[in-house]
């Protein structure tokens, strides 16, 4: 149970929208990968490793993170069902739960197939967390969760294709432009968080520039993304339909609607905006459903 605590919070923000992510990328073919005839029942029984994959990285960084006394501070205002503050734990018990489970997540994700992105990600955590890079200037923060996603997005995609997959030329163009996805609009989960960052003497965008300004860094960003990922893979109207309508209406939320529960909505949406921005590959090659139905048929 405090295993899951530790990690809960974040479980929409990194699980679901990474193993969307990978699986996604893997029935998209020659698109992402270097199979161009992938399975559809196979890469779909990868799901549960996929999402092991992600929420054992996650729970190192959720370990690294939430043992420091500031961060203590933090979630007891904001997050206070976490099993340091409620008490379930200590931070000395939540160190050495995290020294047990670095060489075991390490070990398990060498099984999985993505060790080397579980051993960057590592580095990502250390730089973020004991280096103080999430309490840097927003930038520097945004930046460093913005390559951590592109290992996150990178090790799914391994997974859920199989061991020995390559990562061809278009696919890290793309890991690219998702990575500026999230390191410009990634500040959107600080606008619900202001109380306990600034406890904690975070300097998170609408604390360091104003509530008000940060949400335009938001709004225009997500505007432009809305726009240029379909516009990258040359997908036809019906392929802008989704992330423009949601990305949109983030933009709307995100100006127009300035309560905490109103930005904790928002926050919950851009979740879903950003899975159906990773889904856009399988709409530029969706051949591994005709051939799905095509066996079915004959």
């Amino acid at each position: 149970m405090n295993l899951w605590l530790f990690t809960e919070s974040d479980f929409a923000t990194f699980v679901f929208p990474d193993t969307a992510f990978g699986i996604f990328a893997a029935l998209s073919g020659k698109s992402m990968t270097t199979n161009p005839t992938p399975d559809l029942l196979a890469i779909l029984s990868k799901v549960p490793k996929v999402l092991l994959w992600n929420w054992l990285n996650l729970l190192i960084f959720d370990l690294a993170n939430q043992r420091h006394p500031e961060s203590v501070i933090e979630d007891t205002i904001n997050k206070p069902w976490r099993p340091v503050p409620s008490g379930r734990m200590t931070v000395a018990q939540t160190r050495r739960l995290l020294l047990l489970s670095v060489p075991f997540v390490l070990i398990v994700n060498y099984f999985l197939g993505a060790w080397e992105e579980t051993a960057l990600l590592f580095s990502l955590t250390w730089m973020y967390n004991d280096l103080g890079g999430g309490d840097e200037e927003f930038v520097t923060r945004n930046l460093i969760i913005a390559i951590a996603f592109s290992q996150y997005n990178k090790g799914a995609m391994r997974v859920a294709s199989g061991c020995g997959f390559d990562v061809p030329p278009n696919a890290w163009q793309w890991l690219a432009i998702t990575s500026g996805v999230i390191g410009t609009t990634m500040h959107v989960q600080d606008m619900k968080d202001q109380e306990g960052d600034r406890a904690k003497g975070r300097r998170t965008a609408p604390l360091v520039i104003g509530d008000g300004a940060a949400r335009w860094t938001i709004a225009i960003p997500t505007a432009f993304w809305s726009i240029a990922c379909p516009a990258f893979w040359g997908l036809g109207p019906l392929g802008y339909a989704l992330p423009v309508s949601i990305g949109f209406f983030i933009v709307f939320r995100i100006l127009a609607l300035r309560s905490f529960i109103a930005d904790k909505r928002t926050w919950w949406l851009w979740t879903f905006w950003t899975a159906i921005i990773w889904m856009l590959p399988l709409c530029k090659d969706y051949s591994v459903f005709t051939r799905f139905f095509q066996q079915i048929i004959s």
